[in-house]
This record gives structure tokens, C-alpha cells and sequence, in this order.
């Protein structure tokens, strides 16, 4: 089996508010991700998920455990991870048009390879002839997208997202859930995604981890043995999909009532 691309060993994060008040987030969290693979995590309102993202990917240095990617420890956000965040209005700069844009998360490369990634990375997401447009002259959807093509301009190793289509309507969310799933199958990232939708890390995943209430641990860790490739009008009407997404769901919810004590 090929060494892990991403390794939380013991993870623990602690904040301190303002007042001098302090949380503990997540109080022991250990997982892997694999070369190529698809894992989300999903967990009660509160759980810690953005939290645990962002420690993972050197956004946040974690007060306890450790982190490693490719087989380093990360100090920082590494050159072989990307990120998507859910707020995609937030995340694009409005006065940049969408390919200068795209091409942030290229800066390392020299002007003409640069150029061509961005080409590329605007293809693969569907946004051929849009790079001189703004972010503010697209519909959410098509700013997502600008968000993808940015974070995977520079061919991440590992593509982490932060619940990306929660801001996004419904039939938006199921083409963009599509558009990642093909972009992972002909590509050779990782991806570890953050989200609330159960129903949306069942279609996407190979692995599901359900966390506890804060502060945080693995409840549970659920393999998503569904054949791919994967469609909505197909995916999910099939029998075990409605099975797999039961039993995520039996699990956060199991979750929800640790969090206020009920049996």
C-alpha cells in the first residue's frame, strides 16, 4: 500500500477567545489520506470540521499531535496542497478578472507556463472564455468554479474543501458535486472535504469519517463501497447509496445526542 499523503497523528486543537476563555475543538483526532483518495468528514453542527481542516492543512498550527503531508511534518500551508472554501465571494478577489484570479495559485510558475495552466485549469472546471470576466459577473456557481480552477492550477497532491457548495442552490450543489467527482477521476489528487450534507460525502467518498461532538474525536469511519463513476439520477436511487447514507446519518446523530446527553 503507497504511504499516506496525509497523516493526523493525535490532533488536537485548543482556542482562546479574546475574553481569555478557552475551547478545546478537537481533543484527539487521527486519520490518513491515500494517494488518490476520496475521504470527507462529516459531524454534528459544532463538531470542529473547519477547525480540523484548517490544521490539516497548515492554516492553523494545532496545540497538540501532529501533522505530516507526504511524509513532512507541515509548518505552513504546503506547496502540495490546495484549498477551497465555502465562501467562494469571499475567496476571489472582485478587482481581478477570473483568470488573474485562477492564476494566484500559479504564482510560482514562470509567466508562460503560467498562462497555460490557467487555460487549462479554466477548461477542465467548464469556464473556457470567462478569464476575462469578473468574479461579480458570474453566477455563484461559475465563481465556485473559479475557485476550483484556482486551487487546482498548480496540480495539487491533495485538494482540501471546506464544505464548497453550501452556498450554492441545490441544483448548482448536485452539477458541482459532479464536477469534482469527474475532475478527482481524471486527475491524480487526493481530496479531503469538510461538509454537512450526508447524502453529498456518500456520493463523492471512498471513506466517510464521522466525528463526536466537541471536543472532537472519530466516532466512526465508513467505507463507501459504491461503483464509479457516479451519477445523481443513478447514484443515488440505488439501494445501497440509501443504506450508506443511513448509517452516516444514524451516526451523526448518535453524535447530536452525546453532544447534550441524551441516550
Amino acid at each position: 500500500m503507497a504511504d499516506p499523503v496525509l497523516t493526523l497523528d493525535h490532533l488536537g486543537v485548543t482556542l482562546r477567545g479574546r475574553d481569555g476563555s478557552v475551547t478545546e475543538v478537537t481533543a484527539d483526532v487521527s486519520l490518513e489520506v491515500a494517494p488518490r483518495e476520496f475521504v470527507s468528514i462529516v459531524g454534528p453542527s459544532g463538531s470542529g470540521k473547519t477547525t480540523l481542516l484548517k490544521a490539516a492543512s497548515g492554516l492553523r498550527d494545532p496545540t497538540v499531535g501532529a501533522v505530516r503531508f507526504a511524509g513532512s511534518p507541515v509548518e505552513g500551508v504546503p506547496s502540495g496542497i490546495s484549498v477551497v472554501f465555502q465562501e467562494y465571494n469571499k475567496s476571489l478577489f472582485p478587482w481581478l478578472s477570473i483568470g488573474k484570479n485562477v492564476a494566484m495559485g500559479a504564482r510560482r510558475l514562470a509567466p508562460p507556463a503560467r498562462a497555460e495552466h490557467v487555460r487549462d485549469a479554466l477548461h477542465k472546471v467548464g469556464l473556457d472564455g470567462f478569464a476575462s470576466r469578473y468574479p461579480w459577473e458570474l453566477s455563484g456557481g461559475m465563481q465556485q468554479r473559479a475557485a476550483l480552477a484556482r486551487a487546482l492550477v498548480s496540480d495539487p497532491q491533495l485538494l482540501m474543501m471546506d464544505e464548497p457548495f453550501a452556498s450554492v442552490d441545490a441544483l448548482t450543489r448536485g452539477h458541482l458535486e459532479d464536477v469534482v467527482a469527474d475532475l478527482w477521476e481524471r486527475s491524480s489528487f487526493a481530496a479531503l472535504m469538510v461538509t454537512h450534507d450526508v447524502g453529498e460525502a456518500v456520493y463523492l467518498s471512498d471513506r466517510v469519517l464521522v466525528l463526536s461532538a466537541r471536543p472532537s474525536r472519530v466516532l466512526a469511519e465508513i467505507t463507501i463501497d459504491l461503483p464509479r463513476p457516479r451519477t445523481q439520477s443513478h447514484t443515488r436511487q440505488l439501494p445501497r447509496f440509501v443504506e450508506l447514507e443511513a448509517q452516516v446519518l444514524e451516526r451523526v446523530e448518535e453524535a447530536g445526542r452525546m453532544a447534550v446527553g441524551i441516550d
